[in-house]
């Protein structure tokens, strides 16, 4: 947005002292210093506002008019005022219905509103903004583009490939876009079959191949891990979140980008592949409940928790009640190849980890969150959150929240790691 400034203050007080339409002896140099543009855009509005009520039909005064409106609503687009910025941005594109910059800078407003309005899950809030935003500008490709965002985490897959292409023929070298489109084009055959069993808190989808009965048992599991782990975060999702139940077959082929390892996946829709062969209740429960605290800590933290602590927190709701075999790390400390902190600390999780180095590291995420939930409680493990949602480090966050510089926490939690395993 800053970029769509279009004058600066200090050329709108020389141009319209050259038009005569200053209020004579008023405009002096202390004026002109408060008409900064950081600072003082509304004097300069009612300054001109008060100039066009003595010349309402003069067409260069209500052009500068419309263009201080626009500098104004961007300066408080900064501040975080998205409504107030819309309201100006219409006063001026009233004055000026010629000028499609002020359109345009209109459009992007509202599609910054239906931004915000999505990622906290105010959906027909955000619907409502993209609709705006199409109406002012009808060839914006962006907004094609979040809408089939809100499609396709709603699971309306078939809308949100209609969207996608809508935005692709506007912008054909929407590189993102084509990825998206890509993934549902192989998405949509196989998850368009599955059955559905949808309530108030949870939309599951699974393959018909499944047993009836299997979808009414994951429904049940579902609503327990948001009751248990909602008791622990005192948070509980008012949105309908999607599960999708693959075959093994079906997740392998369709998630390509989770490694061998994973064993389900949380992307704003919970995915879970059953195993081939007699189905485990115990298993897939875990694996429920490691993907709905995923969802928790994504809703609670904005993304922006570290992996470490994110996959050990949904590991600890996982196995809460059970004490974990941790079979990895328990060599791992006979053997003094526990994985250094701060190395954890930057650790991503990714297909980039074999096997062995991921379950390591996801044991001992757990054993870390278990230790700091059994010496300090959970309350605690929620204002980490709060302080990593400001994008803290984890060595800062951990050091300011226990009071302990990271050498000698880390320290304390071996000592109860050995007593625990040994």
């Amino acid at each position: 947005m800053r970029d769509h400034r279009l004058l600066t203050a200090a050329l709108l007080l020389s141009l319209l002292a050259a038009l005569g339409l200053l209020m004579g002896s008023r405009a002096t140099a202390a004026d002109q210093q408060r008409a900064d543009p950081a600072q003082d855009w509304p004097t300069i509005i009612t300054q001109l506002q008060e100039q066009l009520s003595r010349f309402p039909n003069h067409p260069q005064l209500r052009q500068q008019l419309a263009i201080v409106y626009n500098n104004y609503a961007i300066q408080l687009a900064d501040e975080g005022k998205l409504n107030d910025a819309i309201r100006q941005l219409e006063e001026a594109t009233s004055l000026d219905t010629a000028n499609a910059q002020l359109r345009q800078n209109l459009a992007m407003m509202h599609l910054q509103d239906a931004q915000d309005a999505y990622r906290t899950h105010r959906i027909p809030r955000a619907r409502d903004a993209i609709c705006e935003a199409l109406r002012i500008e009808p060839n914006t490709a962006q907004a094609y583009a979040l809408l089939g965002e809100i499609d396709y985490n709603s699971q309306r897959l078939k809308e949100a490939k209609a969207d996608w292409q809508k935005a692709l023929a506007l912008k054909p070298d929407f590189a993102e876009v084509k990825e998206r489109l890509k993934q549902v084009s192989q998405e949509l055959p196989v998850e368009s079959e599955f059955e559905r069993v949808s309530q108030a808190y949870f939309d599951v989808r699974f393959p018909d191949t499944l047993e009836r009965s299997t979808g009414f048992d994951l429904q049940e599991t579902l609503l327990a891990a948001r009751r248990a782990i909602g008791a622990d975060f005192a948070y509980w999702p008012s949105r309908k979140l999607v599960v999708l139940v693959y075959s093994a077959e079906q997740f392998r082929q369709l998630r390509q980008d989770a490694p061998e390892w994973a064993a389900g996946q949380y992307d704003g829709k919970i995915r879970v592949p059953l195993p081939n062969g007699e189905l485990n209740p115990q298993a897939v429960t875990r694996i429920l409940y490691h993907e709905y605290a995923h969802a928790v800590i994504h809703d609670l933290t904005d993304g922006r928790c570290p992996a470490w602590l994110n996959e050990g927190l949904a590991e600890y709701e996982a196995w809460k009640d059970v004490k974990p075999p941790w079979p990895i790390l328990r060599h791992a400390v006979s053997g003094q190849r526990l994985i250094p902190w701060t190395q954890l600390f930057s650790a991503q999780f990714t297909a980039a980890m074999s096997t062995a180095e991921a379950s390591l590291a996801y044991e001992q995420a757990h054993s870390i969150v278990r230790y700091l939930v059994e010496r300090y409680s959970f309350w605690r493990i929620k204002r980490l959150l709060q302080a990593v949602k400001q994008g803290s480090p984890s060595d800062q966050v951990l050091a300011s929240e226990f009071h302990l510089k990271l050498p000698r926490l880390e320290e304390y939690w071996k000592t109860w790691l050995r007593d625990t395993l040994f």
